[in-house]
């Protein structure tokens, strides 16, 4: 539920939370979505029983590779593979929007016409909080 979306920001990590749509909630039980950014570059995201972990890894100043890891608490009884392969499923589309998402972004920041903003405080909090942490430690090794 995106009005209910709410993120909050710590020392070294932020969270982001929203409960599920019950209506198109194919996990188990009740309960909300959790996502963990931790800085430098681990993401944990939990939903009731599973946990995805994305490790991002930086390869050159244009790529980055990220690596998918999923948990879950039912891997062996019908019900809890249906679900295991259809949480795969909506995963892979989510990544590759953002993948795509990313890309333009790139594209548009990396364009003569580029002109920076400010962060949208309502929508981009986590982004301005790790480029804050980014920036902290650029700054122990450039000055």
């Amino acid at each position: 539920d995106y009005q209910k979306y709410e993120t909050e920001v710590f020392d070294l990590y932020s969270l982001q939370y929203s409960p599920i749509n019950s209506e198109k909630n194919f996990y188990r039980g009740e309960g909300g979505a959790f996502y963990y950014f931790i800085y430098p570059n681990l993401m944990l995201n939990i939903m009731p029983g599973r946990l995805q972990t994305n490790q991002i890894i930086p390869i050159t100043e244009k790529e980055t590779l990220v690596v998918f890891d999923y948990f879950y608490d039912d891997i062996k009884s019908k019900p809890g593979l249906k679900s295991i392969k259809e949480d795969i499923l909506t995963s892979d589309k989510i990544q590759n929007e953002d993948i795509e998402i990313c890309e333009k972004v790139q594209k548009g920041v990396s364009s003569i016409t580029y002109n920076k903003g400010r962060f949208s405080v309502e929508c981009e909090t986590g982004v301005h909080h790790f480029q804050n942490l980014l920036r902290m430690d650029f700054k122990k090794y450039t000055h």
